[in-house]
């Protein structure tokens, strides 16, 4: 799912959010459900070596673009990103966390939130896998890494 539709998504829920929850939560919340993506441009800075915002977003937009058009039969066979924060790892860690600093559960709804809202759109795409686990991005990364090379 595209940042703006996140910002827009989750804009629309925090208005609702601000009848049950404090401000400041709200807030919180609205901010972690779109921050969360900064890990698409971590990567991004990892494989490119380079640090435009710019470029970041048009590089994952063209990406996404090939991908889309591929069968989904074809797009299994894609390696993805590892997103470090987009994962049920982070999730589990967080709401260990949210004990110690009560704050912390709106940063957890605001992943969770994202998080469902990127899985609605992998389960149409047909890669949901690969937003479940960091573990298994990871995992399915270096597999596919390790293939390439056999193949080459």
């Amino acid at each position: 799912m595209l940042p703006k539709t996140h910002i827009l998504i989750n804009l629309g829920i925090s208005l609702i959010l601000l009848f049950f929850l404090p401000p400041f939560g709200v807030l919180i919340f609205f901010l972690s459900s779109f921050l969360i993506d900064v890990d698409h441009y971590l990567y991004y800075v990892a494989i490119k070596k380079r640090f435009s915002l710019k470029s970041a977003y048009n590089w994952f937009t063209i990406r996404r673009n090939k991908l889309m058009q591929l069968s989904y039969k074809e797009r299994k066979k894609h390696k993805h990103c590892i997103l470090i924060f987009h994962g049920i790892e982070l999730i589990i860690i967080l709401g260990f966390f949210t004990k110690f600093s009560p704050p912390l559960i709106y940063v957890l709804f605001g992943f969770i939130t994202h998080l469902l809202e990127d899985l609605i759109v992998e389960y149409k795409s047909g890669v949901l896998e690969h937003k479940l686990s960091l573990i298994y991005a990871i995992y399915d990364h270096l597999l596919k890494k390790k293939l390439k090379h056999i193949s080459d």
